[in-house]
This record gives structure tokens, C-alpha cells and sequence, in this order.
């Protein structure tokens, strides 16, 4: 699953980009280059316009009105949606800066980039090979690891009280 997301929701490509999924996103893209991309590309639009998902709609395009600013409700939303998964996968995860897919590397080759309290520490290391920015699981990760244990006990819970309901899921197709 491939995402475009407009100017306003930097934070929230930033996330989808490190738990995996191909994210465009730019502060100055404008509307008619979010709908081009997103159908020549076969993207998701996520937006807090609803104009722009209005427009995307009209033209058979997937867009998804983003209307939380908590990362929690946004992820649990576009998850229950598009059937992502909302899981760190560490030979998948991409730069949450400029998208491109992260390539392990060995503790070794981290501590020529990295603080040596960093090298100390921690024996898990990724570097983008387009910008050259070097991660790790540092002390940041408990935090990222809390989201996502809510937003996929969130996502059950909304999925197992539609199933009760007979509601729709989020694809628009009733929950069997």
C-alpha cells in the first residue's frame, strides 16, 4: 500500500514511512498534484481537506479525511481503512525523511557515523542510503512501541464491536 499525504500531515508520513509503508509528502505539494500523483502512482490520499477528498472521490481515487491530530486515532484510522498493518518491521522500515527504504547495517559500520555512547549502547543500526542518516532504537523507541500497542488494541476493539453490530468496516464492505 503506497500513500500520498498533503502539507499538513508531515508527522503522520513520518510514522507510516518507518513502520514501512511508501509515503510521499511534501509542505508545498499542492491539490492537483496530490490527485495526479495519487492516480498515476495508485496512492492513497490522506488529508485533513475534505474538499481535496471530495475531489479525489469524484474522481475514483482513495483519500481518507484525516480529522485527529493524535498519531494514535490517525494510525488506528488509516489502518481500520486500507487493512494496513500497523508493526515495525525492521528490513522494511524507510527514512522518515525522505522515504527511501532503510538498509541494515552493522554495529561496525555504525560507529563510524555514530556517537560512541550510541555505539555503546545499542547493536541495532539502519543508514538511508539516499540522505545518509543513521537510526537506532534509542531511547525513543519505548514511546514508539506504546503507539503502536494502542493503535492495534484500538483497531481490534473497533473491529470486533462492528462485528458485533453488523457494521460496515472501514472499506465499505460489511463486516462478515
Amino acid at each position: 500500500m503506497k500513500f500520498i499525504a498533503d502539507s499538513m500531515l508531515g508527522d503522520v508520513a513520518r510514522w507510516l514511512r518507518m513502520l514501512g509503508y511508501d509515503t510521499l509528502y511534501s509542505r508545498s505539494i499542492k491539490d492537483h498534484e496530490i490527485l495526479r500523483i495519487a492516480e498515476r502512482d495508485d496512492r492513497v490520499i490522506l488529508t485533513r481537506d475534505i474538499s481535496l477528498v471530495r475531489r479525489a472521490r469524484k474522481r475514483g481515487l482513495r483519500a481518507i479525511l484525516i480529522d485527529s491530530t493524535e498519531i494514535v486515532d490517525v494510525l488506528t484510522k488509516i489502518s481500520l481503512k486500507t487493512g494496513i498493518e500497523v508493526k515495525f518491521k525492521e528490513k522494511e522500515t524507510r527514512c522518515p525523511y525522505c522515504n527511501t527504504l532503510l538498509v541494515i547495517i552493522t554495529k561496525a559500520e555504525a560507529l563510524s557515523f555514530v556517537p560512541p555512547s550510541v555505539g555503546a549502547k545499542y547493536d541495532k543500526f539502519w543508514k538511508c542510503p539516499k540522505c545518509g542518516k543513521i537510526y537506532w532504537q534509542g531511547n525513543h523507541w519505548r514511546t514508539i512501541n506504546e503507539i503502536i500497542e494502542k493503535v492495534n488494541k484500538n483497531v481490534i476493539s473497533i473491529k470486533s464491536t462492528n462485528l458485533r453490530r453488523g457494521v460496515r468496516d472501514g472499506g465499505g464492505h460489511r463486516s462478515q
